[in-house]
């Protein structure tokens, strides 16, 4: 049997996700191989090469692009720069996986998705969410029909606390962009087909009240209302003290299904304390398998020329546009509606 090539990846970003990302390109998937890593801050890309073995490390995305043989790049850059990153590596005609948010304005989604379109490259965006087994398989009773239409749909998002973070550093909209974009493509990706109408938002600064009128949100609540006449609500908080949880529901016209566990597992302790059990405290943890089947399938992509069942920019786009809606509505203090 012929073996397979495997497929060069270059990674354009070396924070906590990057490395992650760059660890499991590495050393966690056996037909893809990382070629060279870029980063501008002094020294970050060196590093993380040497770590993972890699020999090439550069501080300009153009060097990276230049790299002989690269078929593909992995976006981990903070998400402002995302959509810049996006279309120079586009232009570069290599194929693109992309954190999320790809984009913080639909100007920018729509410049992202067109110049992959024009470049005729995959584009696949990290809702890692999708390839978790609990999430798929929630999806999978979906489209069987086990639950009939949806009509109550929750998405949740609740980091591990105690929160530490400084409020200052923290970009402006933080909780809508980067935590419950996740939970707003879940609500789409669960609710195929239906189209939201209407969205709704709370938020706060229930951990850091004296930073609110800096403009620091580290609660919301969302709600959604879809063509379809089913209702979602999504939630975030910044601090879970018990861990980190992450969850999904879908109540239908013919039964429900539930998606997510902050237990690491089964396994419950019972002795003189009581009943306890360990939970997940870290993102990269809790969704391993999730990220790592997900870049899976990106490469995969790659070498087929073509995205199978995976967000592409269009979902990334989608799950932004409510994203939007949600800092409208905080704004405004009223519902938006959704053209």
């Amino acid at each position: 049997m012929p073996k397979i090539k495997s497929v060069n990846v270059g990674l354009i970003g070396a924070g906590r996700i990057g490395s992650f990302h760059g660890q499991s390109i590495a050393r966690r998937l056996v037909d893809a191989e990382l070629v060279a890593i870029a980063d501008p801050a002094p020294g970050a890309a060196a590093k993380l090469a040497e770590a993972l073995g890699v020999d090439a490390a550069y501080a300009e995305v153009s060097e990276l692009l230049a790299h002989p043989g690269l078929d593909a790049v992995v976006i981990a850059t903070p998400a402002r720069c995302h959509t810049n990153v996006l279309v120079q590596a586009a232009e570069a005609g290599k194929a693109i996986f992309c954190e999320k948010p790809m984009a913080l304005t639909l100007e920018d989604a729509d410049r992202a998705i067109a110049a992959a379109r024009s470049a005729r490259v995959p584009l696949q965006v990290g809702f890692n969410r999708r390839w978790d087994q609990a999430f798929a398989e929630g999806r999978a009773a979906i489209d069987a029909g086990k639950i009939g239409a949806p009509q109550l749909i929750r998405s949740l998002t609740r980091d591990p606390g105690p929160f530490g973070a400084d409020p200052d550093r923290i970009p402006q909209w933080t909780i809508f962009y980067e935590t419950l974009i996740h939970d707003f493509d879940t609500l789409l990706w669960l609710n195929p087909g239906a189209k939201p109408v209407e969205v709704f938002a709370m938020a706060d600064a229930l951990l850091r009240p004296e930073a609110k009128e800096k403009g620091f949100l580290d609660t919301a609540v969302v709600n959604i209302r879809f063509d379809n006449g089913s209702v979602a609500v999504a939630e975030a908080n910044f601090s879970a003290l018990y861990g980190y949880d992450i969850r999904g529901e879908v109540f239908g016209s013919g039964g429900m299904v539930t998606m997510g566990d902050v237990r690491r597992s089964s396994m419950t302790l019972f002795d003189k304390d009581g009943v306890s059990n360990d939970t997940w405290r870290r993102d990269t943890d809790h969704f391993v398998q999730g990220y790592t089947a997900q870049l899976a399938a990106f490469v995969d992509a790659v070498r087929n020329g073509e995205l199978k069942d995976a967000p592409t920019g269009v979902d990334a786009r989608n799950a932004l546009m409510i994203a939007l809606a949600s800092i409208e509505s905080v704004s405004k203090n009223q519902p938006v509606l959704l053209s």
